[in-house]
């Protein structure tokens, strides 16, 4: 059984960092101080209906960005947001919100890529105390986050095998138990 939980979490393809971005609780998540979050989720609607991404997106349409406040206390804070394309050097802005306050306690930013490519995400708020604070990610479009990958061959059949071992061992508990149970009753 221990073997069978190590090969699983070896299996997985997504323990990988992402910078700024964290997985908090199973979500993607732009840390922007000590204990206050903000979840990320990227959408492609056009051509990507009911995907969910984090930080990098497959396709050149419109992509919607939205951040939702972890804590309630956030929706009274002013934040703004930004996004822009790297293009060396230069962060060139193509869409952005102002500061100010969310009351609902999400903000959703639409932009369109320029081409595949880095993109630049700005996050900046007033804190309680009126100092202001930002937190930048970058965004992925038509190509991976540098630390992110596609599962290895390796790791693929390893998760044929665990597969077929789980059906298998199932097969095979079931099994016995019927044929324990038509030797107890002869």
């Amino acid at each position: 059984m221990r073997a069978l939980i190590a090969v699983l979490f070896f299996m997985s393809g997504h323990a990988y960092s992402h910078g700024n971005i964290d997985n908090k609780h199973g979500a993607c998540t732009l840390m922007i101080g000590k204990d206050r979050g903000i979840h990320l989720t990227a959408y492609q609607p056009s051509t990507q209906e009911g995907e969910v991404f984090c930080q990098e997106a497959p396709d050149l349409v419109e992509t919607t960005l939205v951040l939702d406040f972890m804590e309630e206390d956030s929706k009274k804070m002013p934040f703004s947001f930004s996004m822009g394309y790297i293009n060396g050097d230069v962060v060139e802005p193509l869409s952005a919100l102002a500061l100010d306050t969310y009351p609902r306690g999400s903000m959703l930013l639409k932009f369109t890529p320029k081409q595949k490519g880095i993109y630049h995400g700005k996050v900046m708020f007033l804190n309680k105390d009126g100092h202001d604070t930002s937190r930048e990610f970058d965004f992925y479009v038509g190509e991976q986050h540098p630390n992110s990958a596609e599962p290895t061959s390796t790791q693929q059949i390893v998760k044929w095998i665990a597969i077929f071992l789980l059906v298998f061992g199932g097969v095979y508990v079931i099994y016995t138990k019927r044929v324990n149970r038509e030797d107890e009753e002869f």
